[in-house]
């Protein structure tokens, strides 16, 4: 497969026009406002509430040994240091989406264009058609005037040949 059909693809129908448009639509509302991935967040898709709880919350207060303490110290580093790198990750997945986001509105705006330049491109097209159509009585007067000169000049060979021949 070509790069251009990968890119743009191979719509067999591209450059077709149809027959007629009395300025319906083919938008459906439902498609429109659809989610772009069935995982996006949205209203309709709040995903779930959950929270992070390394440990249990110490209801009652207690003792704790030696070894609990240091045990607890030494999750609380590890924690630390995973808390800072998930904090990286979701920046960068937070940038990731928001480059995202700059593409799939880049592409809609481009889409946007692309529409409407069409609409200019059949605005201009019906504006030529219209003036073929206005030539169109212009033309008919030339062809009558071509019938009537050949029916005129058939009408005068006619004649002559009636006289060369003595046909009367």
């Amino acid at each position: 497969m070509s790069l251009q059909l990968r890119l743009f693809g191979g719509n067999s129908d591209a450059g077709k026009m149809t027959t007629s448009n009395d300025g319906g639509h083919a938008i459906d509302k439902s498609k429109v406002l659809a989610a772009t991935d069935g995982q996006a967040l949205s209203p309709m898709n709040p995903g779930n509430f959950d929270s992070i709880r390394s440990v249990p919350v110490v209801d009652t207060p207690r003792y704790a040994s030696k070894e609990e303490a240091k045990a607890v110290r030494t999750l609380a580093t590890e924690k630390e240091s995973g808390a800072k790198y998930a904090k990286q990750m979701y920046g960068a997945l937070s940038r990731i989406d928001t480059a995202d986001t700059k593409v799939h509105k880049a592409h809609y705006q481009y889409k946007g264009v692309v529409a409407g330049n069409e609409q200019k491109k059949i605005r201009a097209t019906t504006t030529y058609a219209k003036g073929l159509h206005g030539l169109r009585e212009g033309y008919a007067k030339q062809g009558l005037r071509l019938d009537k000169a050949d029916s005129d000049a058939r009408t005068r060979i006619d004649a002559i040949k009636a006289k060369l021949t003595g046909a009367n």
